[in-house]
């Protein structure tokens, strides 16, 4: 992060200032960030959030490293993801944009000081929450107390503690919480075009940040001695309650079949004419894994994640994949992802989906997983088995499946779908949403696997040459950060991709 941020904002707010005009700035003045009104504050920027987390691209290796995706055996394989190689350059977009954004809702914050900006104000201070975890989940000690100062002379912000960081970002949610729930009569209401995300419905807000809270305690839920911090945590906040189905944090500022302006996911692999992207549904295969356990569940979800190569026949390759222990991959015979183009309105339902998709910040499906989890780990009260299910529902219907067919799925006699059956409840709802997750979430899915090891028997890569048995457990500080704050960096000390674990790592 450096004092190349603060001109950044103009340039979030051109890019996701409107649900209609992308590009609309008639009420401000471009030339002076502090002059940007929070009502164009927040859509640029939780548009600008989704066009970095709903961007495959940027987190392609956690599809790729996890048993979801591969890559087709018609392109040349990189070695550096096959072989675990990261260098500082490795995603490192991902940190800046972070950051970026986070700084929009600084301003945000500062905009709205007047008691009657308050829910402004609640929703600028739960998403910088949001952007923090995220980062905190990628490479552990970040800038925080000292971030966003560059216009109070702090070009170098110092990294923090990430356990610090989190038990912080725990307060702000609750802190945020408390103003939404103060809220006076006479409050600015939020509309539709502001919020692109709940439609000024601060009630969902209020759940929302309690599940992102949620979340931040689950992560932990490995950690010895920990559970009486998260217990006590959950507590003061139990009355608010979670996201429920079809409570789903989704974001579309009115996304238009036009270049740049399509949800984030369809444009990896669609232009606006219907042409392909370049190395796109021709890039990405079905990972083997995947395909077989959804064949091994008879999961009707396979043909929304996939496509059939034939008939109604799936098959997925391993990364990497040693012919010397493998058949050989042949393209023609791999599945690619699922897709449904060019029917405005419909096609939700498949992997890629269409160009108006809503842009997930955090599904109501991950939200019920969390309590299913939560319920598990004696953390909250309810029916595990009844999240569990929801769960499921909320998933089958994301991808366009019926609620029957998702009761059809949980009730058969198997292991890995029937809560009754599984002898692990907690292995049963991981592995679940590992495969429900499927491109909605990746940094949730690595995270996941990271604090739990769930699910277990994934192949990873099949490289001989690569670096290490098991994939890096972080990401390493782009190059960026050690051009512009090195010292800092270095006073973290000695980062390892494999052996630096985030702290909720405990295992």
């Amino acid at each position: 992060m450096n004092k190349k941020i603060l001109t950044l904002i103009v340039s979030l707010v051109l890019l996701g200032s409107s649900c209609s005009d992308f590009l609309k700035v008639n009420e401000v003045n471009p030339n002076s960030a502090s002059a940007v009104p929070p009502k164009l504050l927040l859509p640029a920027a939780l548009t600008n959030i989704v066009k970095l987390t709903d961007n495959p691209s940027n987190f392609d290796f956690v599809y790729l490293w996890y048993g979801l995706w591969s890559i087709s055996q018609g392109y040349a394989q990189p070695a550096s993801l096959m072989q675990y190689r990261l260098f500082n350059t490795s995603y490192q977009g991902n940190f800046g944009t972070l950051y970026t954004i986070g700084q929009n809702f600084v301003e945000m914050e500062k905009a709205s000081q007047d008691p009657k900006d308050g829910a402004f104000l609640a929703i600028s201070m739960i998403m910088k929450a949001y952007t923090m975890q995220v980062l905190v989940d990628m490479y552990g000690n970040v800038p925080y107390t000292d971030a966003w100062k560059t216009a109070s002379g702090v070009l170098k912000p110092k990294y923090d503690d990430q356990k610090a960081i989190y038990e912080d970002l725990a307060l702000k949610l609750d802190a945020a919480i408390k103003i939404i729930q103060g809220l006076a009569p006479d409050a600015t209401a939020i509309d539709g075009a502001s919020d692109v995300m709940f439609a000024g419905d601060m009630g969902k807000w209020a759940r929302f940040a309690n599940t992102l809270k949620l979340r931040l305690m689950i992560h932990q839920s490995g950690m010895a001695g920990r559970d009486t911090y998260i217990k006590a945590a959950l507590a003061t906040t139990s009355a608010v309650g979670y996201l429920g189905a079809g409570e789903g944090a989704l974001v579309n500022p009115g996304f238009l079949k036009s270049d740049t302006k399509m949800t984030p996911f369809y444009e990896r692999f669609y232009k606006a004419d219907d042409s392909g992207q370049s190395d796109g549904t021709a890039y990405y295969f079905a990972g083997k894994d995947a395909v077989d356990f959804e064949n091994a569940t008879s999961d009707p979800r396979i043909g929304r994640y996939f496509l059939p190569y034939s008939g109604t026949n799936y098959s997925g390759n391993y990364l990497g994949q040693d012919p010397a222990t493998h058949p050989a991959p042949v393209p023609g015979l791999t599945s690619k992802l699922g897709y449904l183009k060019d029917v405005a309105g419909s096609g939700y339902g498949y992997l890629i989906g269409v160009f108006n998709k809503p842009a997930p910040i955090l599904t109501d499906f991950e939200s019920l997983f969390l309590q299913a989890e939560a319920v598990e780990r004696g953390y909250i009260t309810g029916t595990g088995k009844t999240l569990y299910n929801a769960a499921v529902a909320q998933s089958f219907a994301w991808m366009g499946l019926s609620a029957a067919q998702a009761t059809t799925y949980v009730s058969q006699s198997n292991l890995n779908t029937n809560y009754d059956n599984a002898s692990n409840k907690i292995t049963l709802i991981l592995t679940q949403k590992w495969v429900s997750l499927n491109g909605v979430a990746p940094e949730e899915i690595w995270t996941d696997y990271r604090r739990s090891g769930i699910p277990a028997g994934l192949h990873f890569t099949e490289d001989a040459n690569k670096a290490n048995a098991a994939p890096p457990v972080r990401l390493l500080y782009p190059q960026t950060e050690l051009s512009y704050n090195n010292d800092n960096v270095v006073a973290v000390g000695t980062i390892d991709a494999f052996t630096s674990k985030i702290f909720w790592q405990n295992r």
